[in-house]
């Protein structure tokens, strides 16, 4: 029974480790060619780790045109996490919380809001959006990004709602505290995972979205990060070493934060998705 639970063991782990290998290969070959010189990433035969490992085009990918697209993505990302998760919380408290048959129908359209892909809804926004004077600004991708990520919002903060017991709201009632004293004191205090959890999943959306990001801009100055990076892309040729390596210094902050917040992201998950 030993020798096949830890045959058992030994093959998963064996299999976690394939697994590890294949998801981080395309990362280890981006850092690969962001450290090569110019022409080494077409060398033949080819390495897989530079020779002459090289910074230049790190220095050559973070001009000042690279540090304008970063701080719009962080605006835009920042001010998408606190509007989505904001809205989602009150959402998300009504829908567990109250019986009306209107809010059974509203919750029905969020889950069927789900199912449309973003190139689905891109022609309507858009035109609000130039109706409204608001292209090219920081207001319609936060709009365009908050549409996007509040239904999924919703319904993973409507889970982990789900599992808090009526009691606490009742003993708040008992004390004399309203529903919104609750609400703030209570339910979103002990929403904390959750929220963690919500707010990553709405940053790593916001941080990678290409699609609303390329046609709400028309100017340098206000692209965020996914759409500069064509600026390596030209029409005589590709700069595959600026290109990795812009790649490599986009990904980095999603990545600290994920690892920071693991644990809060793990149990948001993990709650909200078992009702007890």
């Amino acid at each position: 029974m030993n020798q096949s639970f830890n045959a058992r063991r030994a093959g998963l782990l064996a299999l976690n480790i394939v697994l590890g290998l294949v998801i981080l290969a395309p990362f280890f070959w981006m850092v690969s060619v962001s450290l090569k010189p110019a022409a080494e990433p077409f060398a033949i035969p080819a390495r897989l780790w530079p020779q002459d490992p090289t910074l230049d085009n790190y220095i050559n990918a973070f001009r000042p045109e690279f540090r304008t697209y970063f701080v719009n993505s962080v605006i835009v990302s920042l001010l998408t996490v606190v509007i989505t998760v904001s809205l989602a919380l009150f959402a998300a408290y009504a829908f567990t919380r109250s019986q009306f048959r209107l809010l059974t129908v509203a919750m029905t359209l969020v889950i069927v809001a789900q199912m449309f892909p973003a190139s689905a809804i891109i022609i309507p926004i858009y035109k609000l959006m130039r109706s409204a004077d608001l292209l090219n600004t920081y207001t319609s991708l936060v709009l365009a990004y908050v549409t996007v990520t509040l239904p999924v919002a919703i319904w993973m903060l409507r889970g982990f709602m789900a599992n808090l017991p009526l009691t606490l709201e009742e003993a708040a009632a008992i004390d004399g505290a309203g529903p919104l004293r609750t609400f703030i004191e209570i339910i979103v205090p002990l929403c904390r995972p959750g929220i963690v959890a919500t707010s990553v999943f709405v940053l790593i959306v916001t941080w990678q979205e290409f699609l609303f990001a390329l046609s709400f801009t028309s100017t340098k100055d206000m692209r965020t990060l996914p759409v500069g990076m064509n600026d390596f892309i030209g029409q005589y040729g590709i700069r595959y070493g600026e290109l990795m390596a812009s790649s490599v210094l986009i990904s980095l902050p999603v990545i600290v934060i994920f690892f920071l917040l693991q644990r809060q992201f793990v149990a948001g998950l993990t709650a909200g998705a078992v009702k007890g």
